[in-house]
This record gives structure tokens, C-alpha cells and sequence, in this order.
């Protein structure tokens, strides 16, 4: 259990983790933008009723089409910000991932070497 803490803070350290707390909030509130404006819309749509001219139903529905759509397309926009913003922080995480493997790595080599100088110099003390 003592093993799996030290992994934890070995990788709390590595981890730039003000720079994830940095951005959280950031992404939380575009998150919490997005959903909140798609909530509204969907309060705020009205229904198209067909009035006498059908032609007149018709071209409400149209306009109103055409208004989802321009929705759509700013709210793909602002998702697309908010995934090249994750990824910039998932890019990050990697590297501090990376930089704690290329330590463990070296710690399993110094430790490998200093463990073959001990059994060297024990060898060598019960030789003599």
C-alpha cells in the first residue's frame, strides 16, 4: 500500500496539475455556456403552425430551419474551441507522462547499477 502512495505522488509531481486547475474552470464555464444556451433554445423554439396559407406555414418553417442551422454551425465552432483546448491540455498531461517514464526508466538503471555495486563489494569483502 506504501508502494502505490509513493506511485501517486510520484505522479502528482509530474503532472502539471496547476496548469490542469489553471484551465478547468475555463473549460467548465464554456461547458456550462454551451449547455445553457442550447437549453434556452430549445425553451425559446417555437412551434410552426400552419396558418390558412400554407405557403405562409412553409416559409416560417424555412426561416426557422435555416436559424437551427446557423445555431448549429456557432455551436460546432465553439465545441471545436473547446476540444482543441482540451487537447491542448491532454498534450500536456502526455508530456509529464512521458517525462515520468523517462525518470522511472533512469531510476531502474541507477538502482540496477548501485544494486551490482553492492554485490560487488560484498563479493569482494568475503573474498578477502
Amino acid at each position: 500500500m506504501a508502494e502505490k502512495g509513493k506511485l501517486w505522488e510520484i505522479l502528482g509531481r509530474s503532472v502539471r496539475w496547476d496548469e490542469v486547475m489553471r484551465h478547468a474552470p475555463q473549460i467548465v464555464d464554456v461547458a456550462r455556456g454551451l449547455y445553457e444556451k442550447n437549453r434556452q433554445r430549445q425553451q425559446q423554439r417555437p412551434e410552426s403552425r400552419p396558418g390558412p396559407d400554407p405557403a405562409a406555414g412553409l416559409t416560417a418553417r424555412l426561416a426557422d430551419l435555416e436559424g437551427q442551422v446557423r445555431r448549429l454551425q456557432e455551436n460546432e465552432i465553439q465545441q471545436s474551441a473547446l476540444v482543441a483546448d482540451m487537447a491542448k491540455q491532454l498534450d500536456g498531461l502526455a508530456g509529464g507522462v512521458d517525462a515520468l517514464a523517462r525518470r522511472v526508466q533512469i531510476l531502474l538503471w541507477v538502482s540496477g547499477a548501485a544494486l551490482a555495486a553492492g554485490i560487488a563489494a560484498l563479493v569482494a569483502a568475503l573474498v578477502q
